[in-house]
């Protein structure tokens, strides 16, 4: 996942959908991979969860690492580590977020990073994803869609590019079947549609909000 290495408001929601399915349980240690500048983790933490934050973002990190000296946070940590091959053993977390990680992922990287998610996780945890949907009744999309799949050779995968026209990254915008069959072995709990804001140009967008839980092996 590539980011610019500053701050920048979050479009996507904090993760309350996770919070209100496991706040009463006994499930307490948690995973937000492509936690950026750690928006979601400081929510998670005031909710009262322990928090572990992983970006491959190096900037991002030192980011993340500032805000929590500022706030005094001891119970956090925050360390530079690729979705594709997260640096924990097998079943130790209860829960994982994912937010807006996947949309930033190459075709290949995507299963590989939802599979690295279902190994950390425990039996019956649970994993938040949050994605940015397919958005064809948007012109702004539908055109760039049609352009830029020359570039990225993917349908539904954009270009972001800067005031000057450099390319930042590319951006995957998933269609409900794409994004249920990256989460094929996990149990759907709740399929929520949204809509989002690019961070970047402001565009409104789909989202979907997907709450699943591990099966048993």
């Amino acid at each position: 996942m590539k980011c610019c290495g500053e701050s920048k408001p979050s479009t996507i929601p904090l993760p309350t959908r996770l919070v209100n399915a496991i706040r009463d349980s006994s499930k307490k240690s948690i995973l937000e991979v492509g936690c950026g500048y750690g928006r979601a983790c400081f929510f998670l933490h005031e909710n009262g969860f322990k928090v572990i934050g992983v970006d491959v973002d190096r900037a991002q990190i030192r980011l993340a690492q500032e805000e929590k000296k500022s706030r005094g946070v001891k119970e956090m940590g925050f360390l530079l580590n690729d979705a594709e091959n997260l640096c924990f053993p097998d079943s130790c977390f209860d829960a994982v977020t994912m937010l807006g990680v996947l949309t930033l992922s190459s075709k290949p990287e995507r299963p590989r990073i939802v599979s690295e998610v279902d190994r950390v996780l425990k039996t019956h945890g649970h994993v938040l994803i949050e994605e940015f949907g397919r958005t064809w009744e948007n012109p702004v999309y539908a055109q760039r869609y049609r352009n830029d799949v020359k570039d990225t050779g993917e349908w539904g995968t954009v270009t972001v590019k800067d005031e000057t026209g450099r390319i930042l990254h590319f951006g995957h915008h998933f269609t409900p079947k794409e994004i249920l069959n990256l989460l094929k072995d996990f149990r759907i709990i709740d399929f929520e549609k949204d809509m989002f804001t690019s961070y970047y140009h402001k565009n409104w967008v789909r989202g979907y909000i997907i709450l699943a839980q591990k099966r048993p092996s």
